[in-house]
């Protein structure tokens, strides 16, 4: 195959980007607002759907990689061991058949919301007094330890059309001024997405994400230690680089691959690191066991009411 601009216009304009993971063997896990998820295929053994895919616009994002793009970036980086050329001929192989009507609209005119400049942040509000807000922190079990850490965001995203929906989401700031954003329904990064530091003392705590950093503090609300919440394992890296100054270092990760992975980097690149995920041991993650917790003594004080909400992992 001849790789040309021609070519590339048509594979990225005409390819259907569900049916050439469908055809790769990867179905969507959950829908949620316009959105399809899926188990990363960029990564190993991820267990939470966290590759997703705008179908009306052919876009995918990787929560956990912090990158995507169109459907010539996936085939880049799912044939990371193949040249730029070669990646593009495995990709015409597989779409040969599969592909959709070109969509309406230049490229370059087509927003994908939340990472690009699609959003608007309306207000930021220091106090937690709306009441979704509050129930979904109250469910993750983290509410009374949410301030100062979190904040109510209002902020809209523009629609294809051109109409804007106004949303809002507990939310965090990160070290690059992007918000993280969730809710009962939703999880994302408004702007660039980093990691975030809490300055204490010359000791440093590492999460991988908020909900587990706030579960830690409700269980150890004098401790003064530095903390650096990853916000995604993709930042394993800088974080290592970040952390190799402390006195000391204890790490939080999850109890699945990518956190295991993550924990053995940190202990073998750096000697004052301990992995303290013994505090939650039994648990995917820290705020698993605060959540569970809350379900236990929920059923202790009503024995009848035995059904069990879902446990959150945003």
């Amino acid at each position: 195959m001849e790789v040309n601009r021609f070519d590339l216009k048509e594979i990225r304009e005409h390819t259907d980007l569900v049916s050439l993971l469908s055809k790769l063997g990867h179905e969507p896990i959950r829908r949620s607002g316009g959105e399809l998820f899926y188990l990363s295929m960029l990564r190993e053994s991820d267990t939470t759907p966290s590759f997703c895919v705008n179908e009306k616009l052919g876009l995918w994002y990787d929560h956990g990689l912090a990158k995507g793009g169109t459907v010539i970036d996936f085939a880049i980086a799912y044939w990371s061991g193949c040249s730029f050329r070669e990646a593009i001929e495995k990709l015409s192989g597989v779409t040969l058949g599969i592909s959709s009507p070109p969509r309406q609209g230049k490229r370059s005119q087509t927003e994908l919301p939340l990472r690009q400049p699609s959003y608007q942040i309306r207000e930021v509000r220091e106090k937690i007094t709306n009441p979704s807000i509050s129930a979904y922190l109250a469910q993750r079990g983290v509410l009374e330890v949410a301030t100062p850490y979190i904040k109510e965001v209002y902020y809209s995203i523009k629609k294809e059309d051109g109409k804007r929906m106004e949303r809002f989401a507990a939310g965090w700031e990160n070290d690059r001024g992007g918000w993280e954003v969730r809710n009962s329904y939703f999880k994302g990064c408004l702007g660039k997405k980093s990691m975030q530091f809490i300055s204490g003392d010359d000791r440093l705590a590492v999460f991988e994400g908020m909900m587990d950093f706030l579960s830690w503090k409700l269980e150890h609300p004098g401790d003064r230690a530095s903390v650096l919440i990853l916000n995604s394992v993709a930042f394993l890296k800088p974080a290592m680089q970040f952390a190799k100054d402390f006195s000391g270092i204890e790490l939080f990760f999850d109890h699945d691959p990518s956190g295991e992975k993550a924990t053995a980097e940190f202990l073998k690149t750096l000697a004052r690191a301990t992995d303290r995920s013994d505090l939650y041991l039994g648990y995917n993650d820290y705020n698993e066991k605060i959540q569970q917790l809350i379900i236990s003594r929920k059923a202790a004080e009503f024995p009848a009411q035995q059904s069990k909400p879902p446990l959150r992992r945003w």
